[in-house]
């Protein structure tokens, strides 16, 4: 990794090192992912949720993501990232709305194939943190917005379903606003991803606002705003996440720490917050990546595979599995976990795992 930091900071990653057998650039990571915790303070009560702040929030925002990029990987790999972002971005603005989904996705894919392809040459089978990590998030988003733009601009009403109606919407992003989704400090790191809709809703504070409301049986018609406790849902992931580190370090199981980890940043900064249950109580599903008693715990397949990584199985039905014709070479389950294993790499273990998943699955539907 390529740093900017003080040697005292980088003897600090040392002596963690030395303590943990955690590779410094891990260490480096994690340090600036829970960066977001004083950051985010800062950014939800220093720069709070108004239409006066909203272009200082975006500006805010990406300058630290970008920082966070540099500091983590250095000019070369992060220019990778913005070559990408800006084709698609140039795509959103030019290519037409009824076909901007396929181009961005072939385009998207190509970029994270070369790059896995990449690494694959020049660390095969390492844990080196690089830049494929936030590509393979990019792409997410990236995919999500030219789909949304292409139902909101090239489809009908009656032609989308109920989730697709939700997410779409009918102009392209600015370029601010375009690159404060894409490299914005709580989630360029380790997500997780949701969509334009609802990042941009969380900046001009609009996901903190009730319409219609129905809490008991009281319901409000008045547009009133409102302040969800964000400290129980952000210490309970932060709890979650310091439960793995324990485990992390007995058993070296990686990813639930940052998934768990990145949760509990974006609840705290209120990114999290998606409403109020027919209870009345607050619902902090936006940034819900694991559930991990269900990933450890499930007692069949699908609750295993429906508790983990929960964003990226909701984008690939959003981009692949939603949009699969019937008359399609392979069922829509299939396509889905063949798109997911070529967004993971290309390492053959892969296709092995995801193809048997895809078989698991279509067993279990059919004796269901």
């Amino acid at each position: 990794m390529v740093s900017i930091f003080t040697n005292p900071v980088q003897a600090f990653y040392q002596l963690l090192a030395d303590h943990t057998s955690i590779p410094i650039d891990q260490i480096q990571y994690i340090f600036l992912l829970s960066m977001g915790y004083p950051l985010g303070a800062i950014y939800r009560h220093g720069l709070a949720p108004s239409p006066a702040n909203v272009t200082l929030r975006h500006i805010v925002s990406t300058s630290f993501g970008l920082l966070f990029g540099l500091i983590c990987f250095g000019w070369v790999q992060m220019g990778v990232l913005f070559f990408v972002t800006g084709v698609c971005y140039v795509m959103l603005l030019v290519v037409p709305s009824n076909v901007i989904h396929v181009y961005t996705i072939v385009f998207a894919m190509a970029s994270m194939s070369v790059a896995h392809m990449y690494r694959m040459m020049v660390d095969y089978g390492g844990w080196h943190l690089d830049f494929t990590g936030p590509l393979m998030l990019i792409v997410q988003k990236v995919t999500l917005t030219a789909f949304g733009l292409h139902d909101g601009v090239a489809c009908q009403e009656a032609e989308l379903n109920g989730d697709q109606n939700l997410i779409k919407f009918t102009e392209a992003p600015s370029l601010l606003e375009y690159w404060s989704y894409n490299y914005n400090f709580h989630t360029f790191l380790a997500g997780p991803t949701c969509t334009l809709k609802e990042y941009l809703n969380f900046v001009d504070g609009s996901n903190f606002k009730a319409t219609t409301t129905q809490i008991g049986n009281r319901k409000s018609e008045e547009k009133s705003e409102v302040k969800p406790p964000v400290l129980y849902a952000m210490i309970t992931a932060f709890l979650k996440s310091v439960l793995c580190l324990v485990i992390h370090l007995l058993l070296r199981t990686r990813y639930p720490i940052e998934s768990i980890l990145a949760e509990s940043i974006n609840n705290f900064i209120g990114l999290g917050f998606s409403g109020y249950d027919k209870e009345g109580k607050p619902v902090w599903n936006v940034c819900k990546n694991v559930y991990l008693l269900d990933a450890e715990f499930g007692t069949n397949s699908r609750a295993v595979i429906k508790g983990w990584n929960v964003t990226t199985s909701l984008w690939l039905r959003r981009v692949c599995y939603d949009r699969v014709p019937p008359s399609f070479v392979i069922s829509p389950n299939m396509a889905v976990w063949l798109l997911s294993a070529m967004w993971h790499g290309f390492y053959p273990s892969y296709y092995l795992t995801f193809v048997c998943c895809g078989f698991i699955t279509e067993a279990a539907r059919k004796v269901n």
